[in-house]
């Protein structure tokens, strides 16, 4: 439903202004042209209107996955949230990049490309260990890694690069909510010990 959202928006929003069409400026490049031909303005939206899905969906992950009694919960934001996340790259590599490998690794809109690949394939992999219910330390260790690799990819994406005052204030929750969940976790498992 919310990336069915996320779509519409992107429709609805295409001719807003709300995204600027020139790519964020770099040191080697203080002064970017405009990089978003007319025809792929919808395609940016829709990429960053995805991620902004998958990064909703990934309050609720960051609050249930401190709480062993909310598994059930954790695993299906965790799923869906990588389904955005999934809908996104293809959205941003097919769709906006137009399957240009060479743009997409050089672009100064693409903040981590190599980790969001690594991410990617790691997040599909814990998602398929958590479907069959496997439990472990190693299991443990492996999952605390990806959810700190996700949470920062999202929160320095969104947060700390956003290009809207909207997308920043959505990574300030998301971090809000991860942070205040571990730190209600961790003293409930104090005054149990």
């Amino acid at each position: 439903m919310l990336l069915a959202c996320a779509f519409y928006a992107a429709y609805l929003m295409q001719s807003s202004n709300l995204l600027s069409l020139v790519p964020p400026p770099t040191d080697a490049n203080p002064n970017p042209a405009a990089d978003v031909s007319p025809d792929r303005v919808l395609s940016l939206y829709q990429s960053a209107f995805t991620a902004w899905a998958a990064l909703i969906l990934l309050v609720p992950v960051y609050i249930f996955v401190w709480f062993r009694t909310h598994y059930t919960s954790w695993l299906a934001f965790w799923t869906v949230s990588y389904v955005a996340y999934v809908i996104h790259l293809y959205v941003s590599a097919f769709w906006f990049f137009e399957g240009d490998f060479s743009a997409m690794t050089s672009s100064p809109r693409v903040s981590a490309f190599w980790p969001g690949m690594l991410i990617l394939l790691w997040w599909g992999i814990d998602i398929a260990i958590g479907l069959k219910g496997a439990h472990g330390k190693l299991v443990t260790v492996q999952r605390v890694i990806v959810h700190v690799l996700v949470f920062v990819l999202f929160v320095g994406g969104s947060a700390v690069k956003g290009e809207t005052a909207l997308i920043q204030l959505m990574g300030w929750a998301l971090l809000g909510a991860g942070v205040g969940a571990l730190v209600v976790s961790l003293v409930n498992r104090r005054k149990l010990a």
